[in-house]
C-alpha cells in the first residue's frame, strides 16, 4: 500500500511495522524527552529558554560558563499516559484520521519505551472502547490494534464530556492527550487547573488535528467547492471567492475552542498534515501549562 503524498502510513502499515519490527522500528514517535518530569532523579542540563522557570536555573553552571542553564529531572516513578481518541466521522475528513493515528501511536510507543503505563479511550457521542493503562509491548500492541481497526461513528454531536468523565472515574492520575478535530461545541464542567478547586490528578493537553483547508483557504481562491458534512450527512457549497471571510471565521472558531479549553486548564496545540508533528509536540510539551 502506497504512502500518501505527505508520507503518512496507512493504519494497516502502522500495524504491520510494529508486528514485523517490534520496538526496533525507526518510528517517528521515538522522541525521548516528552515524558521527562520534575521528580528527583537528575536528567541533564540544557540552555535556558524563554518559557522556562527561573527556579530551575543551575547557578553553578552559570558561574562556570557565563550562560544560563536549567536542570531537567526524570519523573520519580512511572505514570499513566492516557489517549482520548475521537473517532466521530468528521475526523475522517481528508488525512486527519491517519495523522491522528500517527500521533496517538507515537505517544503510546514513547510511553511504553519510557516504562510508563498507557491507556486508550475511543469516543464519539459515547464511549466506544476503553483500554485501561498498563505497561509493556503486548499492551502497546493492543492499543495499536484498537486504533488501527477503529471504525468512524456517525453521531449528531461529539461528546468530549463522556470521555473526560470516564478518565476521572477510571484512572487515578495521568498525563492525558485529547486527540480530536474539536469541530463541535465543548460542553463539560471539569477543571484541570492545579488548584484546590481543580481536578489536579490529571494534566490534560489537547491536540487538534485539522486539514490545511480547515485552517485557511489560499488567498484569492476561486470556484465553488461542494462539501459533505460527515456528521449531518448534508452537502453544502463553499464559494472559494469568499476566502477572507472563511479564514476569519475559522480563526474565530479555533480561538473559541482554545479559550474554552484554557478556561478548563487544558492547553491546545493545532497540527495539520503539513507539520512535523513530533517537533511541534516536543515544543508543546516544553511549554509550561497555562493552568499553573
Amino acid at each position: 500500500m502506497a504512502k500518501s503524498e505527505k508520507g503518512l502510513l496507512s493504519k494497516k502499515e502502522l500495524l504491520e511495522i510494529f508486528i514485523n519490527h517490534r520496538v526496533h522500528s525507526p518510528f517517528p514517535g521515538d522522541w525521548e524527552s516528552i515524558f521527562k518530569g520534575q521528580g528527583y532523579e537528575f536528567w541533564a542540563l540544557r540552555e535556558l529558554e524563554h518559557t522556562d522557570s527561573f527556579k530551575n536555573i543551575d547557578w553553578k553552571a552559570k558561574a562556570k560558563t557565563g550562560k544560563f542553564f536549567v536542570r531537567e529531572f526524570l519523573a520519580e516513578s512511572y505514570f499513566n499516559v492516557m489517549l482520548l481518541y475521537d473517532i466521530s466521522r468528521s475526523v475522517h475528513f481528508g488525512r486527519k484520521d491517519l495523522l491522528q493515528a500517527h500521533i496517538a501511536v507515537s505517544l503510546a510507543y514513547s510511553a511504553i519505551l519510557s516504562n510508563d503505563g498507557c491507556g486508550l479511550i475511543l469516543f464519539a457521542d459515547d464511549i466506544v472502547q476503553y483500554i485501561p493503562p498498563r505497561m509493556g509491548h503486548t499492551h502497546f500492541m493492543e492499543i495499536l490494534y484498537a486504533i488501527a481497526h477503529a471504525e468512524p461513528v456517525s453521531c449528531g454531536a461529539t461528546n468530549l464530556r463522556v470521555a473526560l468523565t470516564k478518565l476521572i472515574n477510571e484512572v487515578p492520575e495521568s498525563l492525558t492527550f485529547i486527540l480530536s478535530d474539536f469541530m463541535y461545541p465543548l460542553d463539560f464542567s471539569y477543571s484541570f487547573h492545579h488548584t484546590a478547586h481543580g481536578t489536579d490528578k490529571h494534566e490534560v493537553r489537547a491536540i487538534q488535528v485539522l486539514e490545511e483547508c480547515e485552517i485557511e483557504l489560499p488567498p484569492h481562491a476561486k470556484g465553488i467547492l461542494p462539501l459533505y458534512d460527515y456528521e449531518s450527512g448534508k452537502t453544502v457549497s463553499l464559494d472559494l471567492s469568499k476566502w477572507k471571510a472563511y479564514n476569519e471565521t475559522m480563526s474565530r472558531l479555533r480561538a473559541a475552542t482554545r479559550n474554552r479549553l484554557n478556561r478548563a486548564g487544558i492547553d491546545l496545540l493545532t497540527i495539520s498534515p503539513a507539520d512535523d508533528f513530533a517537533q511541534k509536540i516536543n515544543a508543546f510539551m516544553k511549554r509550561p501549562p497555562s493552568s499553573y
